[in-house]
């Protein structure tokens, strides 16, 4: 279940360095030396690549002072990164594993943190497959038990956004796993959601936003991306009312922008072929 999101992120961002395995590879990890670390540090860590981010209770001038006594003379300047663009492209990817398991994996193109977008974005991976009421979960577990695990969520970076899927199945029903959850890709391309639908996701995001904040932990992460990806920050307020404003129309457009279908990068970890799992499932996307 690990595996597979690495396999699929691995085709997704193909030849960008952001294909990498985040744990590298036994070879790398082997050929590391203590001064390839000393230089990596020196390179990076620096005072214009940190962001430090705190929430909770606290007093402002005294975590001023602390970060003032602890880091007032860092110095140096981080080079900047080099900017990753990937190029999706719709691929089929395979690992061979013998059991009784086939885990599957998809990936397309979706609007990123910083893009206008998207809020509605997240609510059509919240209608996708973002609990149990969602289409995947519905259509996929509920009716056909097809699945022991269904779910779909965004991910991405500074410049691409990605909408993701997971399945987990048997090798006898892989095939009309992956072909069930491409025809609810489809379908939403095609149709967009329903006023129901949007209501309730609406409902069910503002929820669960309430409830992260209520955690500094969660609080923190938030405020740290906002301000990494826009120099900004967002209050929980901001957030709702983002969600808010999300209108079917909007959702229209999102799928225009992006195809959900088109390019779509698959992943699979199990005993079956190309064939057998995909068969002709592909061909008629476009």
């Amino acid at each position: 279940m690990s595996r597979i999101f690495e396999l699929v992120r691995a085709n997704f961002y193909q030849g960008t360095t952001l294909s990498r395995l985040m744990l590298g590879t036994n070879d790398s990890l082997q050929a590391i030396q203590r001064q390839d670390l000393r230089n990596f540090w020196q390179a990076r860590y620096r005072p214009n690549n940190v962001l430090f981010t705190v929430a909770g209770k606290f007093d402002w001038d005294h975590v001023v002072k602390q970060m003032q006594d602890h880091f007032g003379n860092w110095e140096g300047q981080a080079s900047p990164t080099p900017e990753q663009y990937p190029k999706p492209m719709t691929r089929v990817s395979l690992e061979y594993r013998e059991g009784k398991q086939e885990h599957l994996a998809l990936m397309c193109p979706f609007p990123n943190y910083t893009d206008p977008d998207y809020y509605a974005a997240t609510v059509i991976a919240e209608v996708l497959g973002g609990s149990m009421a969602s289409r995947l979960f519905v259509e996929v577990r509920e009716k056909r038990g097809l699945v022991y695990g269904v779910s779909a969520n965004l991910t991405g970076n500074k410049h691409i956004g990605a909408l993701r899927i997971y399945a987990g199945t048997t090798p006898e029903k892989g095939h009309e796993c992956l072909q069930v959850i491409v025809n609810e890709l489809q379908k939403l391309a095609q149709e967009g959601i329903t006023a129901d639908e949007l209501e309730r996701t609406k409902v069910q995001l503002k929820s669960e936003h309430v409830m992260h904040g209520e955690g500094s932990a969660s609080r923190m992460s938030a405020i740290a991306r906002t301000w990494w990806y826009k120099r900004n920050i967002k209050t929980i307020q901001d957030v709702k009312e983002a969600i808010d404003a999300v209108t079917q129309e909007q959702i229209l457009q999102v799928l225009q922008r992006f195809s959900p279908t088109n390019p779509l990068t698959i992943a699979g970890i199990g005993p079956l072929s190309e064939e057998e799992l995909v068969g002709d499932t592909l061909s008629a996307l476009s």
